[in-house]
């Protein structure tokens, strides 16, 4: 969820697709939809899975071609791409969340304290498991509670291009290669099984990296077996096999989110699988040039999953934080639609000005470029919107950080609490 793609040749040289920004789209849409409470789609939180599988595929396609082209990783410069790309829009929600939850919940802060340092090291899911049920709600709503999935993410993206190298080093077959990806997501899924207890709460199996790395390490295997670049080469018939695949997987995974609840014990893990294989044909579909690639590739469709990164951070804060000055969770449709318009509002507010600066110039020449921009204007006397706006608004967040810091560290423990 944290990497549009386009259908031209990027800097490493590989092919994107626009339907893959559509599969991001219907995949945070389906998740806005659960936490919503949408009766029609109780396993709207398979649309993680959803992410999953591209995330896998996408993060080990692009390794995989950086070692064809140099014969080696440059691990370095691959992390540094993943911070830039994701920790300033995180930040941006987390200053936010701190100064509306000090306002609205101030109950809350002690816990926030903690949710804070599980979010900014990127082991939130971890943290979760002793104090978080995903499923069961008690008390007021955990406004970073979705941060689990990044964590995930960013340990999956810690760890794998490590074993990546073994593979690559060891293995000259891609058969080979894709079978140790696919054996490593069998094991996941085996713990998964061994591990879930039917009837207990499954945050455990849910939140574990080692339980519910299966998603990604499939993606990964596809990509291993079906890299992009092979995928825009296929001939008409191989085009349309892939395209029945994937069609079929979209019904699949239809069926999934609105039959699937949370605490279903055959979820765990034949139903996050089944998501996950179906994800995963509707990627290979999407990646390739035929219907379903088309269909995905719709303009709005690709304008949300470009933000989808955003909209996922933003839309569960929203949500919570809402709930808790209404005291309640609404049932309203407009409030849905509210909460669903300010969630992507935000997004859309962070890609302009905040994600899109920094991947396209770094974190230095956009912060130099938006101190000129400033500069220019105020010696010109021309107090352009453009320049001026983002930078009244970090100095604002940098303020309100503050204040908000200064509440949680010394905020005290609500008896209330769950």
């Amino acid at each position: 969820m944290d990497e549009p793609v386009k259908r031209s040749t990027a800097a490493a040289g590989t092919p994107r697709s626009p339907g893959l920004d559509g599969l991001r789209a219907l995949a945070v849409l389906a998740v806005i939809a659960f936490h919503e409470q949408l009766t029609a789609f109780p396993g709207g939180f398979l649309g993680v899975d959803v992410f999953f599988v591209l995330s896998g595929y996408l993060i080990t396609d692009l390794l995989v071609a950086q070692w064809n082209r140099h014969g080696g990783l440059r691990l370095g410069a691959f992390w540094a791409r993943r911070a830039r790309r994701l920790l300033p829009a995180l930040a941006v929600v987390l200053v936010a969340v701190t100064a509306a939850t000090a306002i609205i919940e101030p109950g809350q802060l002690a816990t926030l304290r903690q949710a804070l340092l599980g979010a900014v090291t990127y082991s939130s899911n971890w943290w979760q498991i002793g104090h978080q049920s995903y499923f069961a709600q008690f008390g007021p709503p955990d406004p970073l509670q979705h941060l689990w999935s990044l964590a995930i993410e960013e340990q999956f993206y810690l760890v794998w291009p490590l074993l990546l190298i073994i593979v690559l080093k060891t293995c000259e077959s891609t058969r080979i290669r894709a079978g140790v990806a696919w054996a490593a997501a069998a094991l996941s899924a085996v713990t998964m099984a061994l591990v879930y207890v039917p009837g207990a709460d499954p945050s455990r199996v849910y939140y574990g990296t080692d339980t519910h790395s299966s998603a990604l390490l499939i993606g990964s295997a596809l990509a291993l077996s079906w890299p992009l670049r092979r995928l825009q080469g296929l001939t008409r018939q191989n085009v349309q096999a892939f395209d029945a695949v994937g069609l079929a997987g979209i019904a699949v995974l239809g069926w999934a989110m609105g039959h699937f609840a949370g605490q279903d014990s055959s979820l765990y893990p034949y139903g996050l699988l089944i998501a996950a294989l179906a994800a995963g044909g509707v990627v290979l579909a999407a990646a390739s040039t035929g219907l379903v690639s088309w269909l995905l590739g719709w303009g709005p469709l690709r304008w949300i999953g470009a933000r989808s990164y955003g909209i996922y951070l933003w839309h569960w804060p929203v949500i919570a934080l809402t709930a808790a000055a209404l005291r309640q969770q609404s049932e309203s449709p407009l409030l849905w639609l509210a909460e669903t318009a300010l969630a992507i509002g935000l997004a859309a507010a962070s890609w302009r000005w905040v994600e899109q600066p920094i991947m396209r110039d770094g974190f230095r020449a956009a912060i130099r470029g938006r101190a000129t921009a400033v500069t220019g204007s105020i010696t010109a006397g021309q107090w352009s919107p453009a320049a001026v706006f983002p930078a009244v608004a970090a100095v604002a967040a940098v303020a309100v950080a503050a204040t908000a810091g200064y509440w949680v560290v010394h905020a005290r423990p609500s008896s209330g609490m769950a």
